[in-house]
């Protein structure tokens, strides 16, 4: 599958395509991540997405959260590395009558067969501080259950994915990182008359 972000079809709307990196299926359950990987750190994501299906297999329920890439590959790396205890990442948009908020926690449960535990709340938020937006009503919710040998299969695919991605773009990221400034004393010696 390709990006294809600027397709138009003739007789339908926009066409976009989300590379999948990585699926899990569970009895009633599927979690997907996509790549919304930009140069921008601030910008760059990976989309967890969870549905909920009946026994027809429609769905009957979607919750969504973007991680923010570099809090993920320390996410991946720490389960790779058996370090891993629990992750949670809040985060929310402020649109003109309505704030989303969305929470996504991942945590290790040893009393469970399955003991890492992956859940996604949508709901009202409340923005505060900085812009920053808590949760304060959830109004879909959804967990998920994986083994110790799918949770350390995510973590690698996404790790090995996010690395890759930064590799082939690596200079990209690199001009989309660098920050130019002139140094104190550069400014002061600008500022001097020049002698005559």
């Amino acid at each position: 599958m390709t990006r294809n972000d600027n397709a138009h079809n003739e007789t339908g709307p926009r066409e976009v395509s989300k590379i999948q990196i990585f699926r899990f299926v569970a009895k009633d359950k599927i979690l997907d991540i996509t790549d919304m990987l930009a140069f921008d750190p601030k910008r760059s994501k990976l989309a967890f997405t969870l549905v909920e299906f009946d026994e027809h297999y429609k769905a009957t329920q979607r919750v969504r959260h973007y991680v923010d890439t570099d809090d993920m590959k320390l996410v991946c790396h720490d389960l790779l590395a058996g370090a891993f205890t629990a992750f949670e990442d809040q985060k929310g948009s402020a649109h003109d009558d309505y704030t989303e908020a969305r929470v996504l926690s991942l945590k290790k449960e040893t009393k469970y067969r399955q003991p890492y535990v992956l859940r996604i709340d949508n709901g009202q938020g409340e923005v505060y501080g900085k812009g920053e937006v808590k949760m304060v009503k959830a109004t879909d919710s959804l967990t998920i259950q994986m083994s110790e040998f799918e949770a350390r299969k995510m973590a690698l695919v996404v790790l090995d994915y996010v690395r890759q991605w930064e590799m082939i773009h690596f200079r990209k990221r690199q001009d989309a990182r660098t920050v130019t400034f002139t140094a104190p004393g550069e400014i002061a010696e600008r500022e001097q008359p020049l002698a005559a």
